[in-house]
């Protein structure tokens, strides 16, 4: 794979050219973010001696297990997009890896659009369909994060702490609970009544415009399409066994760094880190989740070890963190998309 090659893949002048201004509001972003954690106590670089009491075995047995979190994570997609087309477990990894590594690279989530892009491009299912699929991952996953949190915050013993924004996270965790149980309530609502929703926005919006009306009644068709895992308990099961899974192998990665890194970090510490860490990055920000990611991983720390190790294996800690992740998710979705000739923009140039 040439250099030249990988860099056009990346970096697409004509994506470049559609996206610059939300690029630079999301590296505002995340430089904020960035600056906060900084400003926290945190050095987005540590310091050498930092790395002293690394053990590198376990660092090594962390990236093995971030492999097997992104093979769960595309895998038991299969569920959720079945009932609208089967599809081979290899197109399944590969249109994944490819929208996971798509939302990482893109600045404010745009690349949550390239899976359903790619969907539509290779099996003509419609970007709505693939819409509903994204929404029902993003509406489970939070709901299991926020729960991993709010259990966290109601058991595991708390530091007292000076950081505003450590301080009030126990706020911040209900309300995503919250949040994402209503959401996931609006979810099955929405799928329950299908037809009224394709009925009501019919007859309301054609009054303007009958056209537009059937267009926009099919869309809304299309993301009740991509629910319909929702209605069938096997693929539901499923999918919800699966997603326990990758979120729990996940846990035991964060909690074998943290051990490798020389925290004092117990299984439920960890358990508290990634639930965060899930909810903080679904914030918009910038290229590579950076700022966002940081930020999150250190307040999560603040609020249960002492401060004094924040500073030093701490810091190791998160620079490992987001170095592995970012290492495999893009190696995971750059290959594929040289095999297959892609570039980021390419995803988007679908429509429907």
């Amino acid at each position: 794979m040439n250099v030249g090659a990988v860099s056009a893949t990346l970096f697409p002048p004509g994506l470049l050219r559609r996206v610059w201004a939300k690029l630079v509001l999301s590296l505002a972003l995340g430089g904020l973010f960035a600056w906060l954690a900084a400003r926290g106590g945190l050095p987005l670089i540590p310091p050498a001696d930092a790395f002293l009491q690394v053990s590198w075995s376990g660092v090594g047995a962390y990236v093995s297990t971030l492999w097997l979190v992104h093979l769960i994570r595309a895998t038991r997609w299969r569920f959720l997009i079945a009932p609208v087309r089967r599809l081979a477990l290899s197109e399944v990894i590969l249109l994944n890896w490819v929208g996971f590594f798509a939302i990482f690279a893109l600045p404010l989530r745009l690349g949550e659009l390239a899976r359903p892009g790619l969907c539509k491009a290779r099996h003509a299912i419609s970007v709505s369909a693939g819409l509903g699929t994204v929404a029902v991952e993003r509406v489970a996953d939070g709901l299991v994060t926020s729960t991993c949190v709010a259990w966290a915050l109601f058991v595991l013993p708390r530091q007292e702490t000076s950081d505003p924004l450590a301080r009030h996270l126990p706020s911040y965790g209900y309300a995503s609970l919250l949040l994402f149980g209503c959401a996931f309530g609006a979810l099955a609502m929405f799928l329950w009544q299908r037809e009224l929703a394709v009925t009501l926005t019919r007859r309301t919006l054609g009054i303007l415009s009958p056209r537009l009306a059937a267009f926009l009644a099919g869309k809304v068709a299309g993301v009740a399409d991509g629910l319909r895992s929702l209605a069938e308990p096997r693929l539901a099961g499923g999918f919800l066994a699966e997603t326990c899974v990758y979120w729990t192998v996940n846990a035991l990665g964060v909690w074998l760094l943290g051990n490798a890194c020389g925290l004092p970090m117990t299984f439920g510490h960890a358990v508290a880190i990634m639930g965060v860490l899930a909810i903080g990055i679904l914030l918009p920000t910038g290229p590579g989740l950076f700022g966002n990611f940081q930020l999150a991983v250190s307040v999560t720390l603040k609020l249960y070890l002492a401060e004094s190790v924040i500073s030093d294996q701490g810091a190791a800690f998160v620079f490992l963190l987001y170095i592995a992740q970012a290492s495999v998710m893009t190696l995971a979705g750059i290959v594929p998309l040289y095999i297959m000739k892609l570039r980021l923009r390419d995803l988007f140039a679908v429509r429907g």
